[in-house]
């Protein structure tokens, strides 16, 4: 029985590489169904890389994995960008690897059917192994098919198929051998590059109108997500003892800041239309301090993440807005959104969310008052054009567009990068083990920290999660604050238009001072708070979840499900992925639509 249940894994495995071009074909009798397509190989390949293949290489191979991954997510756009005449041929190497990456993953897929025949469950790992090839192949015809031809990508669907059937046949020679570090070093390094290539790859379907395009690629990708879902724990990463699997961490997470999240877009979108109008002259009145503290409570409510506020900041420097309240405002705004405020309190406790919002003020404040007054900022002349009265809406009508405002615009800019938070942050609690960071010594993890924030784009919603599971693996609150700090404050893209606005030195400055300033505050909350802080993950995860966490997640759900309609799944991950793709020169599309022009009628006149 346990035969032929190996038998039926193998061939159920190879029949998915026969139905996935099937489908592809079925799909193609309309635009829609290939767009659908589209949104679905990208979530489907993207989630099985970061939820499956990165995570165990990682277990396997160490941190290292992480590192090649990267390489290979990022490498082929850092040599395109600096070898413009080989871009081509760069593209072409990075998928002819995630090609050889995909045969090396079939053949240990292989030897993992034919020592599965070992176990009982056999009906439930079918349907895994199906899920999973079937998106492979479809990949692979969609790659392969529209550019070089069916003859080829039939053969790369064969060559999966042998791969196949040489790891199940030689299943007990490869198992011990399967296990190599750096076998699982190269399949992390070739799964970043198939992410470049899935991710940055234009879809090749035109659609009739942008907005339909949207909405059939967001259906593609909805379904990629139960896909994904359902794949998440069949094979279970070796974890930390105590911790957490993936799919626990990230419910867990989800429920307990579902509330927070669904009160915070309501009531940041809400205080954009019922705040009285700020004009710019505001900030253009009083002492560099004033300045500053005037920066501060103009960008204070503004739901902008990082890469947001940067185009905001020279808006105000070009219309003569003093340095000093534009740099208050710089710092201010992703670090001390509403959303980021409220999502603090359930994941970090009441004490931890007060520091990180003084903290926030201060270094804000200080880097408004300091670097604002030494930078040479060439004003253009004070004379603006005076924007027109605003027509006074009744109350309701206001409320109702700033809810409108709160689960629409501000969804689509915030919910990708909160996303993106809760899967790393689910990915680490199994993986990260907590002795290493425990045994530096007192003070160094603060200064880590604050220097892995800052080259980073990091949304402060979407790093509150991660924050938390560190601070629950043993990272001390301090190390968790400096990084919250210096992350969203600062990035390459920050010290680029610093430099290009004033000079190197202000930019230079103004990295320093953050970063002395993160330290220096992340160490003082380690000498006032003692003792364990923020969420405990595995005493969370034993206790049902509330009507209210029920209900608010699945209002959550619903909202995040129509963002990725809205948008698709493109633009979704655009909003994370746009800074990375900031003054690109290759033939990619990266034109995601993250311009946060915020033309509603908050009063703001950016």
């Amino acid at each position: 029985m346990l035969v032929r249940s190996g038998v039926f894994l193998l061939l159920t495995s190879l029949a998915a590489l026969i139905i996935g071009p099937l489908l592809y074909r079925v799909a193609d009798r309309a635009r829609s169904g290939l767009i659908a397509l589209d949104g679905f190989v990208m979530v489907a390949i993207s989630g099985l890389v970061l939820v499956h293949i990165i995570p165990h290489s990682i277990t396997a191979a160490g941190t290292v994995a992480v590192i090649l991954a990267l390489v290979g997510f990022l490498g082929p756009g850092l040599l395109e960008r600096v070898l413009h005449k080989v871009a081509r041929e760069t593209h072409i190497v990075t998928l002819v690897l995630a090609l050889v990456g995909l045969m090396v993953h079939a053949l240990v897929d292989g030897v993992a059917l034919g020592t599965g025949s070992e176990h009982e469950h056999g009906s439930v790992l079918a349907i895994a192994v199906a899920l999973h090839r079937l998106p492979v192949a479809i990949t692979i015809w969609w790659l392969l098919r529209p550019s070089v031809g069916a003859a080829t990508a039939i053969a790369t669907l064969v060559g999966l198929a042998i791969a196949t059937l040489v790891g199940y046949g030689l299943a007990d020679t490869l198992h011990t051998a399967l296990h190599a570090k750096w076998l699982w070093m190269f399949q992390a390094f070739v799964a970043g590059s198939l992410l470049h290539v899935v991710v940055h790859r234009p879809s090749p379907f035109q659609p009739p109108s942008k907005t339909s395009g949207a909405f059939y690629a967001g259906v593609g990708a909805l379904i990629a997500i139960g896909v994904v879902a359902a794949l998440a724990d069949t094979h279970p990463m070796q974890q930390e003892p105590g911790s957490l699997g993936f799919s626990r961490a990230f419910i867990t997470l989800t429920l307990e800041t579902a509330p927070a999240l669904i009160l915070a877009f309501a009531f940041a979108g809400v205080v954009q239309v019922l705040l009285p109008q700020a004009p710019l002259k505001w900030m253009r009145t009083g002492h560099p301090g004033s300045e500053s503290v005037r920066g501060v409570a103009f960008g204070l409510p503004l739901p902008i993440c990082s890469c947001g506020v940067i185009p905001l900041y020279q808006t105000l420097i070009n219309q003569g807005v003093p340095a000093s309240a534009a740099m208050a405002f710089l710092v201010a705004t992703p670090e001390l959104g509403l959303d980021a405020i409220l999502i603090s309190l359930p994941l970090l406790g009441t004490e931890m969310t007060i520091a990180r919002v003084v903290a926030a003020f201060i270094v804000a404040l200080i880097a408004g008052w300091v670097i604002g007054r030494l930078a040479d900022a060439a004003r253009p002349s004070m004379a603006t054009v005076a924007a027109a009265a605003p027509v006074k809406l009744p109350f309701i009508t206001r409320v109702r567009k700033g809810l409108q405002f709160g689960f629409g615009e501000i969804v689509d800019h915030v919910g990708p990068w909160l996303l993106v938070g809760l899967v790393v942050a689910s990915l680490v609690e199994p993986m990260l083990r907590g002795d290493w960071l425990t045994a530096l010594p007192w003070g160094v993890d603060v200064v880590l920290f604050a220097i892995i924030g800052m080259p980073s784009y990091v949304c402060a919603s979407g790093a509150t999660p991660l924050a938390a599971v560190l601070i629950h693996k043993g990272v001390s609150p301090g190390a968790a604050l400096a990084f919250l700090l210096t992350g969203p404050a600062t990035n390459v893209t920050t010290f680029g238009v610093l430099s290009k606005l004033h000079n190197k030195r202000v930019a230079a400055l103004f990295g320093l001072l953050v970063a002395g300033l993160s330290i220096a505050l992340g160490i003082v909350v380690n000498l006032l708070i003692k003792g364990k802080v923020g969420i405990a993950l595995s005493a969370a995860a034993k206790h049902d979840p509330s009507l209210l966490e029920m209900i608010c997640l699945g209002v959550l759900a619903v909202v995040f499900a129509l963002s990725i309609l809205r948008q698709g799944p493109r633009g979704f991950v655009g909003q994370v992925l746009r800074p990375y793709a900031e003054d690109s020169h290759h033939g990619h599309d990266h034109s995601h639509g993250h311009g946060h022009d915020h033309d509603h009628d908050h009063g703001h006149s950016h």
